[in-house]
């Protein structure tokens, strides 16, 4: 048990406790230092995305789309059946599963 803490006090190494106010304000914090921050996307970066999109839209082809979540980055790859300029909601559908993402959590659009 001393070899993994690496602590000198080796007479109270295993009788640590936590008391179950700091356990929930320990949990928060490391859900916190896990939490996922997208990259902040350039003018050419959005640029690119909206023209992949339209191009998509027009020709009727699928497109690999990948976009931030909570704790990290997700693909889909779907067709574009929906984008809703006034709720900034994107849809797309993959034969029976469909996904419906924020457009300004989009990070990258590309052809498959």
């Amino acid at each position: 048990m001393g070899s993994t803490l690496n602590r000198q006090n080796l007479l109270f190494e295993g009788s640590r406790f936590v008391l179950p106010e700091h356990r929930k304000g320990l949990e928060e914090m490391r859900r916190k230092q896990m939490e996922y921050t997208p990259p902040e996307l350039d003018e050419d970066q959005k640029n690119h995305i909206n023209y992949i999109l339209q191009e998509a839209v027009e020709a009727e082809k699928p497109v690999v789309v990948t976009f931030a979540t909570k704790y990290s980055p997700e693909q889909f790859c779907g067709f574009i059946d929906e984008i809703n300029a006034y709720s900034q909601v994107i849809q797309l559908s993959n034969g029976s599963h469909k996904k419906q993402i924020l457009l300004d959590k989009l990070i990258n659009v590309e052809w498959p």
